[in-house]
């Protein structure tokens, strides 16, 4: 089956349910919204518990990420699925200004490095936000603003660069 008939299947449930498209929606603000919390809550942490080197990596460890994904992107030029380059679907969250692209998902890459900076540090809330992340990525296929193949990409990207903070 191909990405564009998964996808509009997916996409039809949501436009004829109109309260689990507005949870959709609002989950993808949430859930991002929520790593960014847990980010900087952590960054702030760490200036009272770590040591420096831990605080450099903290900090510098996901803007190396995101400046990665950005790298990649430029090179890649992957168009995201909606656009005429791309899938020609009818997503449920149109994103008309700003960045076309979409491997990997920028989205995906800074959760999972979040969520993997966490790991040495609180357990528990590294177990969370990979829960999140994992519905994260989800909402980002489900809004049709990536291919699954993006979400996989931002993952591994993600996951790849907090790996640096256990060296």
């Amino acid at each position: 089956m191909s990405y564009k008939k998964i996808y509009e299947k997916s996409a039809n449930f949501y436009k004829a349910h109109p309260n689990a498209k507005k949870c959709l929606l609002l989950s993808n603000h949430v859930i991002t919204g929520l790593f960014c919390l847990a980010y900087v809550a952590l960054c702030i942490l760490s200036f009272f518990l770590w040591e420096r080197k831990d605080v450099f990596k903290i900090f510098f460890i996901p803007l190396g990420c995101l400046t990665l994904v950005t790298v990649l992107r430029a090179i890649i030029r992957r168009p995201r699925p909606y656009t005429d380059d791309g899938a020609d679907i009818d997503p449920i969250l149109h994103k008309k200004n700003g960045d076309m692209l979409s491997f990997p998902s920028r989205h995906l890459a800074c959760a999972f490095v979040i969520a993997s900076i966490f790991f040495p540090y609180c357990l528990w809330a590294s177990i969370v936000l990979t829960v999140l992340g994992i519905a994260l990525g989800y909402v980002r296929f489900a809004l049709g603003l990536h291919y699954p193949t993006d979400l996989f990409g931002g993952v591994a990207v993600g996951a790849l660069c907090g790996l640096f903070l256990l060296i």
